[in-house]
Formats: C-alpha cells, sequence, structure tokens
C-alpha cells in the first residue's frame, strides 16, 4: 500500500513518478512540481483510488529540470505505458510536431500531430526522412515558432510536391517575405534553398543562438520606432523560442535510440543512472548501485557496468551517450557493435540537448546514491547540497557530515586559545563545540598552536569530544595544514588498531581566506572552486564560524584577566586572599554579583573590604579596546614541532 511506503525519501525537485504493483506492472504515472509533496497529498488526502491505493507497492520516479519537462515527459511516459488509472483521450489527440521534409528537392516546415508510424499511410515511407521536432505542449507556442522561422530562415509551407514546383511568378507568401520561392528558378535554386534548410535543422537540433540574436535586434529596433505591436510579436516569438529551448532536452525526435549513462560516487556509493530514449522521446530511468571499493576511476567504472550491463540487455541503443568518456572506447564500440550487428556509438556530449539529458540523469544519479548513503550510515535527514557537492568535487569518502572546524585566536602572543566548532550535515551543533586554552606554545606561534590543539582534540577518543569528524577543517594554508598533520600522524603513532588506521585515513583539509583556496593534507596544490559551489559556501560558513568562536573565547579571557588583576591590587586582597575568593565563589563575576554580607562570610573579610572589593568590581563593565590578532610570520619551511608540544 502507498502508506506503507517512506516517502521521505524521495525528492523535492519537479518531475515524473511512477506508481507500481507487486508484479513491477506500472498503474498509474503523475507529474509534479515536487514530487515528495505530491505522493504525500496522495497518501493523506486520498488523491488515488481505494483500488489503486491497496495496489501500490512501489514509486519510482524521474526528475526534471522544471514543470514543464515533466508535464510533456509524463504525457511521453502514458503513450508509452498506457497505464491502467491514468485517464485516457477517446480520441487520443497528440500533441502538435514540427516536420522538415528533408526527403524532398525543396524541404517543407509545417505543423503535424501525425508521428511515423502512426497514421500516416502511404506518407509513412518518406516520414522517415523527414525530421520531427516536439512535441509542443501548446499549439500556439508551435505556429509562434513556425511563423518566427518563416521570417528569419523563409521555407515554404505549402503541399506542392517539388516535383512540381514550376512557377511563372511566386506567390503571395514570397511578397510577404516569408518564402524563397523555389519555384521560381530566376528567384532560388536548389543550392541556395538548401543551404537555408539545413540552417532550420542546425536551429532545430539546438543552435538557437543566432536566430535569438536576430529577433532580439527587431525588437529592440521595433521599441525605438515606437512600433510596439511589432516588438510585442517578436518578444512572443522570443518566449516561444526559449520554451521550445527547454523542451528540446525530454524530447528529440531521431530515427536513432539512445541511452545516457552518468555515473556518480559519493563516499563510498557509486550509483550508475540510465535514461532511455525510445523514439526520440524519454521513455524511462534505471539506477544501479556498484560495488567498487578501490575507488576506481569513474571512466573505468562506467566501461565495466556497460560491459556487464549490456552483455545480456535485449535492447541496445544504437548510440550511448556518457557523462565521463569510458575508457578503451574503440574496443566498446567494437564489442557493442559485434551484439546487434550494428554500428553502436559512444559518446561525451558537449553542449546542447543532449548535455541537459547528461546533466539530468547525473541529478538523478546524485539523488539516489546520497539516499543510499544516508540509509547505509544511518543519517535520519536528507543530507544538504553542501554536504554532497563538497564530498562529490573533493573525492571525500565518507562525505563531510560531520565536519570540525578549528581557529587559533590571541593578541600579540598573549592569552592564546582555540576554538572546534562542529557543523553536522551543514548546520552548526553547539552542543559540541569546544574551547582550548594553549598551554605550550607560546609567542604567537599559530603553527605550533594548532599543532597542540589537534592533539589534544584526538587523543581524546571518548565521548568528551563527541564521534570523531569525517573532515576536518584548519583555517590557513600549506603551512597550518602541514602542522596539523604531523600532529594527527602522531597521535596515530600511539594508538592500536583499528583507531591507528583510522585517524592514519582522517580526511583534513585548509581553506586559505584571500582567495578561499583549497588544500588538501599532503599535497601543496590549491582546489579552486566557484565562489557559488555550495561545498565552498559550507566550508566558508565553518571557517568564518571557528573564527567567530575563536575570538570570542579569546576576548573573555582578556576579560577575566583584567577583572582578576583589578581584584588583586584592592587594598587587602593578596593572591591568597584572591584564590580564596574563587574557590568560594567560583568566578570574578559572581564575586560582583554578592552582597557585602555573602562576602563577610569569608573569613578574613571586613565590610570596609567588601565595599572596596565590590567598589573594584564596578569598573568591571567598561568595556576593553577592541584589540585584533596579529598575523603571524610564516616560516620558510615547516619544521617538526617539539617533542613536548604534543
Amino acid at each position: 500500500m502507498l502508506s506503507s511506503i517512506d516517502l521521505g525519501k524521495f525528492p523535492t525537485n519537479p518531475g515524473v513518478y511512477l506508481m507500481k504493483n507487486a508484479d513491477e506492472e506500472i498503474l498509474y504515472i503523475g507529474k509534479a512540481v515536487n514530487i515528495q509533496s505530491r505522493l504525500r497529498s496522495h497518501a493523506a488526502n486520498g488523491h488515488v483510488s481505494q483500488s489503486l491505493y491497496r495496489q501500490v507497492e512501489s514509486v519510482d520516479f524521474i526528475m526534471t529540470e522544471n514543470e514543464l519537462e515533466a508535464l510533456i515527459l509524463e504525457l511521453l511516459l502514458i503513450k508509452e505505458h498506457l497505464p491502467r488509472y491514468n485517464v485516457q483521450l477517446k480520441d487520443d489527440k497528440r500533441y502538435p510536431f514540427l516536420k522538415l521534409t528533408l526527403d524532398e528537392k525543396f524541404p517543407r516546415l509545417y505543423l503535424t500531430r501525425t508521428l511515423p508510424g502512426k497514421g500516416e499511410g502511404r506518407a509513412t515511407r518518406s516520414a522517415r526522412s523527414a525530421r520531427y521536432f516536439g512535441p509542443f505542449p501548446h499549439v500556439y507556442e508551435a505556429r509562434t515558432l513556425l511563423r518566427t522561422l518563416q521570417e528569419v530562415l523563409p521555407l515554404r509551407t505549402c503541399k506542392i510536391p517539388s516535383g512540381e514546383l514550376v512557377l511563372e511568378r511566386p506567390c503571395l507568401e514570397f511578397e510577404m517575405h516569408r518564402c524563397l520561392a523555389p519555384c521560381v528558378s530566376d528567384i532560388c535554386n536548389e543550392e541556395e534553398y538548401r543551404d537555408v534548410a539545413l540552417k532550420v535543422l542546425k536551429f532545430l537540433s539546438g543552435d538557437h543562438k543566432s536566430v535569438g540574436q536576430v529577433l532580439e535586434k527587431w525588437m529592440q529596433e521595433a521599441a525605438e520606432n515606437l512600433s510596439f505591436e511589432k516588438a510585442a510579436i517578436y518578444r512572443d516569438a522570443l518566449k516561444a523560442l526559449e520554451t521550445f529551448r527547454q523542451r528540446q532536452s525530454i524530447s528529440m525526435l531521431e530515427e536513432d535510440s539512445e541511452d545516457y549513462l552518468a555515473g556518480v560516487r559519493l563516499g563510498d556509493i557509486t550509483c550508475v543512472v540510465i535514461l532511455r530514449r525510445r523514439s526520440g522521446s524519454l521513455r524511462g530511468s534505471e539506477h544501479y548501485f556498484l560495488e567498487d571499493e578501490a575507488g576506481t576511476e569513474m571512466s573505468e567504472v562506467l566501461s565495466a557496468f556497460i560491459t556487464q550491463h549490456y552483455e545480456s540487455c535485449p535492447e541496445i541503443p544504437r548510440r550511448l551517450l556518457c557523462s565521463v568518456l569510458p575508457s578503451s572506447v574503440e574496443t566498446l564500440e567494437m564489442w557493442l557493435t559485434s551484439l546487434i550487428a550494428k554500428k553502436v556509438e559512444v559518446r561525451k556530449p558537449h553542449r546542447g540537448p543532449r548535455l541537459k539529458l547528461i546533466d539530468l540523469a547525473v541529478k538523478n544519479a546524485e539523488f539516489h546514491a546520497a539516499e543510499r548513503y544516508r540509509k547505509g550510515h544511518g543519517t535520519k535527514r536528507r543530507l544538504s547540497e553542501g554536504v554532497l557537492r563538497l564530498g562529490a568535487d573533493l573525492g571525500l569518502s565518507p562525505l563531510p557530515v560531520r565536519i570540525e572546524g578549528f581557529d587559533i585566536s590571541h593578541h600579540r602572543g598573549e592569552e592564546a586559545v582555540a576554538s572546534m566548532v562542529v557543523f553536522e550535515n551543514g548546520v552548526p551543533k553547539k552542543s559540541d563545540y569546544r574551547k582550548f586554552k594553549i598551554k605550550t606554545a607560546t609567542g604567537g606561534d599559530d603553527f605550533r598552536s594548532m599543532h597542540e590543539v589537534i592533539s589534544r582534540r584526538f587523543r581524546h577518543q571518548d565521548e568528551t569530544f563527541g564521534p570523531l569528524p569525517d573532515l576536518v577543517l584548519i583555517d590557513g594554508g600549506p603551512v597550518q595544514i602541514s602542522f596539523a598533520h604531523q600532529a594527527m600522524l602522531a597521535v596515530a603513532e600511539d594508538l592500536e588498531e583499528p583507531l591507528h588506521s583510522r585517524m592514519t585515513r582522517q580526511q583534513m583539509i585548509s581553506l586559505a581566506k584571500r582567495e578561499e583556496e583549497i588544500f588538501l593534507a599532503g599535497t601543496s596544490d590549491p582546489i579552486v572552486l566557484d565562489l557559488r559551489h555550495p561545498g565552498l559556501q559550507l566550508l566558508m560558513q565553518v571557517r568564518d564560524e571557528s573564527h567567530r568562536f575563536a575570538i570570542g573565547f579569546h576576548r573573555q579571557r582578556k576579560s577575566a584577566d583584567r577583572k582578576t588583576s583589578a581584584l588583586a591590587q584592592v587594598k587587602g586582597v593578596g593572591p591568597a586572599r584572591l584564590e580564596k575568593l574563587l574557590i568560594h565563589f567560583g568566578s570574578i563575576e559572581k564575586i560582583s554579583q554578592a552582597t557585602i554580607e555573602e562576602l563577610c562570610q569569608l573569613a578574613g573579610v571586613t565590610p570596609s573590604l567588601a565595599e572596596r572589593i565590590l567598589a573594584a568590581c564596578q569598573t568591571f563593565d567598561r568595556p576593553p579596546p577592541v584589540e585584533e590578532k596579529a598575523s603571524p610570520q610564516l616560516p620558510a619551511e615547516p619544521s617538526p614541532p617539539d617533542p613536548g608540544s604534543r
């Protein structure tokens, strides 16, 4: 039943969902702006019949870029599978397509609702040489695009066969600049006409830039000439062009069929997704998890997957499009070709609608891998985008679900302290924050201070600090991470298995603030991510939080020292009596909050001394001058730390 399915595992993206019974039969296909929300609505409000509700045993889904793509994909999947619980129109009226008759001497471009092999009768044979583009959700959009192309790249729309196009004078379409008049040889010859037809084909296949630039120019000229009606027409044409561009990533009608393969590795999970395009339209999605303990290169993973999957696959397409070009691609093509006795190509698309479909496959693979990782590692909440992208793009395993960030703060070497902040799944976990007073490093040595802090944190393999992190983040550059990594290895030497191996594999990076460069432990070359990268933004958030927490603790320490010094200077309060006051009341703050009577309860404190103590405490509220942390002097080469600083 639908209520027994864990709906929290589904994405909140737009897409299409397929409800199946125990026999994997598709019962119902629907679209949604938010797949998870829509399924929850089905389960809670009974938006599906009780008969369907009881039969649903599983739900598959395919994510899309937007709602429009989900609508078109839903239509195509319903046409393909004919689920019994989907509403079907009796006349089965289809969406319109644009048809380009490349088989003719002078190709035509016109609207049709009939596809090859679906009712064209004797025209079906020639239709196989034609190209179809669509479908269009609204016929108005198709007609607007056709009219636009007639103005920019005018092809004929008449139904006269090419062999009979011999006229003495052109028709009205030529006078309106919407046809090249191939019917009059003195006006347009076959070579000129074919050149324009190829430009139309290029545009409909994904190269929209040139036509878009022409429309933009015409719209601006019309607006400057105050021809606002014309400008509105060109504006609508640009909108139709954008709609067509979005739709092309879902449907590209060609005779050949294709599979789109995307491989994604998140931590110890490797997932491959296949999007199947048949008869030019996206028809379904499959995902597979692979065992890959060695962390093989993705090109090798895809190569191995293709040989294992397609060896027994009943349907091998003529073209495989991959997110990463598989290794030994020529051998792979020869092997696939031998299986079906037809040439099979393996390619990596770089532009156009095919690249958009690869991006869609990658997005689906990332989601499935993240869900498997979450379940396998006991993470209840869905992993944040920053954690996923950071793990994928830096090749981190395990994924950085728990990140510990460290920073040092002092003023000219005085009151040096350190902070440890914790982020779990991209969110601060303040209950696990920790503060450190630097004990061994002196003179404002940030590098040895970091060595000390890392040593102290990782020598405690108990609940004092919580679980070990998936990733350690150091504020600084290659020198800072070098000292921190040395400390980690020194700790590991004193530990027994399995902790020794765990510590030597501990993932550690540093983030240099000036250029936001990332340094991995043991490497000197920085990694630079786009400032908008979700993973980099997460690292910056952790780094800034550790900086804030360290500065706050440093100021707190300076304030406490200032107060202690002020009390020590009160007549009648020596070191011994000050120590007794601190032991009795617990802190300087509680001393300042005490009454004269409470102070006099301590042996040796008279009422006059109590008044002097409270008078000194009144000066504590005056804010100290703001002092900035001094920048450390970088050593030319990082030297090993003193053994005593561990």
